[in-house]
């Protein structure tokens, strides 16, 4: 169906086709060679038609395997202006009996079906896929046995089965694809792209018609488009609004917690200072710890300096100048210490001044700092147990039960048993 309702899923149209009385037409069976089939058919019409072709109205229909052809024709008086009227446009105008092609039998063969106002025969020959004779009567003017008789004589078919057959003629549109059949038969297919060749009407009309086609197409192709444009618009809003909705919720929520976020970042600070002064900060004391295990006693510490935090400067001064290249000996044997340098070494009133300047290795020494708080860490936890233990009171001895009085037992006097006489 070519009407924009007909492309819309689910819409069905009263007919896919018009069929005409069959006994209008005349029909050729046409051999084909090589793909222009509509040229062959026009040139065998030319040939077998005695009126020009552009008083017909002609059509014809191609084999599945493209080597036959049934062509048939009609003079256009054969149909008053009245019937052309009333051809719809949006629908395939054919003969009645293509609705029959799809019963051939399994060899040669007629079949004759009886309608309500006509019979129609159709003969095979048992090697075409076609009928190769058909002939239409009205029933008042002939019978099934008669008609049988008459397209047999026409195929060239002696002693061929006859088949009657009734029900209906229909037609349908699957997949765009016109199916023809009898009600209960088998049924004929006409592809799409050869519904234009099986009408019998001018190809003016059906050139209008496809270009009428493409523009419903076109037109219910921007329809879909603008339906789904307006329902993606509403999916969005409502998603807008959903995703303001919960936005709105959030911020409430993160308001109200407003208090308590301040309050961890305020601890993150502090916890965040507190590590960097721990990983950071300058380690003086402990390099001057190190220093000041190792100083000779006769060695005095006048000025100390440290310098980022890797270096450590002490200005001293001693009484014994020997005591000096022991001092940088026993600082060198540190792991912790990565060098020692001595300078401004001067001799004045009994002392010797001199400046040290101790390079220290960081890592070494904070891991050194780390394992000592953690040792001591330990030793504390320790002595807190022992002392925890010593305080607690011991357990209390289990009661005694004094032992019963003894009664004094009477002396018992001996036995003793008279002799025998």
């Amino acid at each position: 169906m070519s009407s924009l309702s007909n492309l819309i899923p689910g819409q069905t149209a009263p007919g896919a086709a018009a069929l005409l009385p069959g006994n209008r037409f005349f029909v050729r069976s046409v051999a084909l060679e090589g793909a222009d089939a509509a040229g062959q058919v026009a040139l065998a019409l030319e040939a077998l038609s005695p009126f020009p072709t552009e008083q017909m109205l002609v059509g014809h229909v191609v084999s599945a395997d493209g080597k036959q052809a049934l062509a048939y024709a009609a003079h256009r008086r054969r149909f008053t202006p009245e019937e052309s009227f009333a051809w719809p446009d949006d629908c395939q105008v054919i003969p009645e009996f293509l609705a029959l092609c799809g019963e051939r039998p399994s060899g040669a063969g007629v079949l004759v079906h009886r309608g309500t106002e006509r019979l129609i025969a159709l003969a095979w020959d048992g090697t075409n896929p076609l009928p190769v004779a058909i002939s239409v009567a009205d029933l008042a003017d002939a019978d099934e046995a008669g008609l049988g008789a008459e397209v047999a004589a026409r195929a060239g078919l002696t002693d061929a089965p006859v088949t009657t057959v009734t029900g209906a003629l229909q037609s349908e549109l699957k997949e765009a694809d016109l199916i023809l059949q009898r009600e209960g038969g088998k049924p004929f297919t006409v592809t799409q792209k050869s519904l234009d060749e099986a009408d019998i009407r001018d190809v003016d009309f059906l050139e209008a018609r496809r270009k009428k086609e493409r523009l419903n197409l076109v037109l219910w192709n921007l329809t879909r488009a603008a339906v789904a444009v307006l329902i993606l618009s509403l999916v969005m809003e409502v998603a807008a609004a959903g995703i303001g909705w919960r936005a709105g919720q959030l911020k409430t929520l993160n308001e109200s917690r407003q208090p308590d976020v301040v309050e961890i970042e305020a601890d993150q600070a502090t916890a965040s200072r507190i590590e960097e002064v721990r990983t950071k900060s300058p380690l003086a004391l402990e390099m001057l710890a190190i220093a000041n295990e190792q100083r000779p006693s006769t060695v005095e510490f006048t000025r100390i300096n440290c310098k980022v935090n890797t270096t450590l400067e002490i200005e001293a001064r001693t009484t014994n100048p020997s005591d000096i290249s022991a001092f940088e000996r026993a600082l060198k044997e540190y792991p912790e210490i990565s060098g020692v340098a001595s300078k401004d070494m001067r001799a004045r009133d009994n002392y010797t001044t001199f400046t040290f300047t101790i390079s220290f290795k960081v890592d070494a020494l904070r891991k050194a700092v780390a394992q000592a708080e953690a040792d001591k860490a330990k030793a504390d936890a320790a002595k807190a147990a022992e002392a925890a233990a010593a305080a607690a009171p011991s357990p209390a001895a289990p009661p005694t039960i004094p032992a019963a009085p003894t009664t004094p037992t009477a002396p018992v006097a001996p036995v003793t048993t008279p002799a025998a006489k």
